[in-house]
């Protein structure tokens, strides 16, 4: 019997003991079953069953033993449920009744009858015959449960080849001839090696042509996220973007970009030797990233915008082959991409959403329309070519570096011969399959009701966090005192009876399922963005942002607040690691792998932060690691102490303005990003400390963390000593002389004795 890894499982509900010869069968079926191989779990109750199911605790099979009575219409109605429930995770696991031959045609409904594979008659049919039949659906099952790549790999190892090529490990057995690799042998486990080969396994076809079980797993993954065509990576979606960018565009040609990109998009433009023509998106008071607002998309602006650069101008009112836009943005925010994509489409004819934090929408109505592979593949489609690239591992179920580059061809669209030149450069000749074999999994994971009822999880624990912590902030408002609230709008209305509701008293089944609940309208002031159109962008309900006071509606710090930072310090303490923090937001993001106790654990510990805030307790007691790392600064100091002196310098030095201009404008550029790579190549650059960048052309990007976006691009010009970017490097200057431990992460800079230095092009 075919394991696949582990024994067959089957989970039997007998709800009242049998007695007599019907629970001697049932025995005797239980003990065939464990004779087999398999597992046997038996719930004794309806309310034990559920539990298991709800757990998600994968299965085989399902049988449920009927109490026989002849009125059976609550019986019908909870096999249903359990059914029902199985199929949200576990679809097409066989489902056996196990009843009294002369009752059961009596006693199942149609809806149940549909819904059971096998009906087994305990009293006719052998045991030995009944778990036979049962073996055999596991088997089945078991054969079509896995995805093309993952079921070849495993199907594989069932060979125990002798290999004379490399991977030299040959299976592990290289790192079991030392102590230390027996130990790493024995951490990461025999499969993963097992499974570690190189490119020159034929019958698994091969990932640099896309043959043998691995092209079966691209058209599997194309059809469950609706591309023409899917390709599988290893190296990341900076892999994918480049990929994209290197085929799309040739030397002096027009780059339609999003201002708000992740560096792989100016490696492209290195690459490429492209002309980026940006579009710069919005930010809100506390420094989160909006979206680009469609006037600025207009041909008519990007023109304009073209005509504005030296660099561009001859270029201005060409048909770009590529644009790029970041959805979401990394704070969660969701273009409406069918509009985006119809305003775009007069500029360009290749569109490229880079989606690496969102590859789950496709599969939930909550995002309907506010992702790339919208609807299926038309034969008579006239758009634009489409791209989406994903992040696998990001917030789907992979191992990193994994990811999908999915197509949906139109105008332009090239052909797989040309595209896949570009993949092999960014590829590589010696793959872990392991990597390969998750992201197959990965789409698994999301096809059918599988993709669904995870989702929905997701924005459930996260909308529950939501409304956990908003309920909080109310109390304790009522008692005019501080807390943390939820970014995201304060009321909600049930469009189907059109009464409106506090968010943190809005059904919950409202929160997950309705759309116009994550919408910003225009005139909302919770968002904070100036002017939004209407039905232009969404929240992602399941990136949630939560924000500490200090911070006025109108963008202006109050009288006193607390700063997010030393939250984030606290938090760490507890093995609690944010995605992201600015001078009042903490950013955290719900997962697959979120649970109740997760963020339940983080509520109890921001809850603990403002007890030992108000208290002021000695940084000694609460932040022990700092205090030890610099005494003379923080061991005679308070929590409220750091938190007052933290509030005073950002009301003096304002650094999320300084970089909320930076972010607003778009810096002269004096030679493209190649150009600017290129004088790297050539060691025609120096380090140029801040107080003497301007009118210095940076040779890299200089990259803020957060919000980890370029606020100068390569081969840009910093300007003239009013210049935003030099001013926010000099108030981080400040900022780390003041509270060591606290420094920011600011890429394409260095920092000597207290100063931060750009790598600038030689004049």
């Amino acid at each position: 019997m075919r394991s696949y890894g582990k024994k067959l499982t089957v989970l039997i509900l007998e709800e009242a003991p049998k007695e007599g010869v019907i629970g001697n069968a049932i025995s005797r079926l239980i003990d065939e079953l464990n004779n087999s191989g398999a597992i046997v779990t038996v719930a004794s109750s309806y309310e034990d069953c559920y539990s298991i199911l709800y757990a998600n605790t994968a299965i085989d099979c399902l049988m449920l033993t009927s109490s026989m009575s002849g009125s059976q219409a609550d019986e019908n109605d909870r096999f249903y449920t359990l059914i029902d429930k199985l199929n949200k995770r576990q679809e097409n696991v066989p489902v056996f009744l196990l009843a009294e031959r002369k009752k059961i045609t009596l006693s199942v409904s149609r809806e149940l009858m549909a819904k059971v594979d096998e009906f087994v008659w305990i009293l006719e049919d052998t045991p030995d015959f009944i778990a036979g039949r049962a073996v055999a659906a596991m088997q089945r099952y078991r054969e079509r449960q896995l995805p093309p790549l993952m079921s070849a790999l495993m199907k594989y190892d069932d060979v125990h080849e002798y290999s004379w090529a490399a991977p030299g490990h040959q299976g592990g057995v290289g790192f079991t001839k030392t102590p230390a690799g027996q130990r790493f042998y024995s951490y990461y486990g025999e499969g993963l090696f097992r499974t570690d080969m190189g490119i020159e396994r034929g019958n698994l076809g091969s990932l640099l042509d896309h043959t043998g079980a691995f092209g079966e797993s691209e058209k599997y993954a194309a059809r469950v996220f609706g591309a023409d065509r899917s390709f599988s990576l290893v190296t990341g979606t900076s892999g994918a973007n480049r990929t994209i960018m290197q085929i799309c565009m040739k030397e002096n040609t027009l780059a339609i970009c999003d201002r708000n990109s992740h560096k792989s998009i100016e490696q492209g433009l290195m690459l490429s030797g492209a002309l980026p023509v940006y579009m710069v998106p919005t930010r809100n008071r506390y420094g989160i990233i909006g979206p680009i607002y469609p006037e600025q998309m207009t041909k008519a602006a990007l023109e304009a915008t073209a005509k504005a650069n030296a660099l561009t101008q001859d270029q201005a009112g060409e048909m770009a082959p590529y644009a790029v836009l970041t959805n979401c943005t990394y704070d969660g925010l969701c273009y409406n991409a069918e509009r985006a994509q119809d305003i775009l489409a007069q500029s360009c004819t290749r569109l490229h959403f880079d989606e690496a934090w969102y590859g789950y929408a496709r599969f939930n109505p909550v995002y309907q329309g506010h992702y790339a592979m919208r609807g299926e593949p038309q034969s008579d489609y006239q758009g634009p070519t489409v791209f989406a690239t994903h992040s696998t591992h990001k917030l789907l179920n992979a191992l990193s570096q994994a990811s999908w580059l999915h197509v949906r061809n139109g105008k332009d669209a090239i052909d797989f011969q040309r595209f896949n030149q570009a993949y092999m450069m960014h590829a590589t000749t010696s793959p872990l399959y392991a990597i390969s074999a998750s992201n197959d999994i990965a789409v698994s994971q999301m096809d059918g009701n599988r993709g669904l009822s995870l989702t929905t999880e997701v924005i459930r624990e996260a909308v529950d966090f939501r409304q956990a912590m908003g309920r909080l902030h109310k109390e304790y408002l009522a008692d005019c005192d501080w807390f943390f609230k939820p970014w995201n709008a304060e009321t909600v209305t049930d469009p189907t009876t059109g009464k409106s509701f506090a968010f943190e008293e809005a059904p919950a089944e409202l929160l997950v399922t309705n759309q116009d609940c994550w919408k910003m309208h225009p005139g909302d002031t919770w968002h904070g963005f100036k002017d939004m159109p209407a039905d232009w962008c969404m929240l992602d309900p399941i990136k949630v942002s939560i924000l500490a006071p200090g911070m006025g509606d109108d963008g202006k710090l109050l009288d006193s607040g607390v700063p997010a930072a030393l939250v984030t310090q606290y938090l760490g303490r507890f093995g609690i690691i944010p995605t992201r923090t600015t001078d009042f937001q903490v950013m955290f993001l719900f997962s697959m792998g979120i649970t109740k106790g997760k963020w339940a654990t983080l509520v109890n510990t921001l809850l603990s932060f403002k007890k030992h805030y108000d208290a002021n307790t000695s940084l000694v007691n609460v932040l022990p690691g700092l205090t030890e790392s610099f005494p003379e600064m923080y061991a005679e100091m308070g929590l409220q102490d750091l938190g007052c002196k933290m509030f005073a310098y950002l009301k003096a030095h304002n650094p999320s303005e300084k970089l909320n201009t930076a972010y607003s404008i778009l810096p002269v550029a004096d030679v493209t990003p190649r150009a600017a790579f290129q004088a790297i190549v050539e060691n025609k650059v120096e380090m140029v400390p801040s107080h003497q960048l301007s009118g210095r052309m940076a040779a890299n990007a200089v990259i803020p963390y957060p919000p980890g976006i370029p606020m100068l691009m390569s081969g840009e010009n910093f300007g003239d000593d009013s210049s935003p970017q030099i001013g926010y490097l000099k108030s981080l200057e400040v900022w780390d002389r003041e509270f060591p431990g606290f420094e920011h992460e600011t890429e394409g800079t260095e920092v000597e004795e207290g100063i931060y230095h750009v790598m600038c092009i030689r004049r």
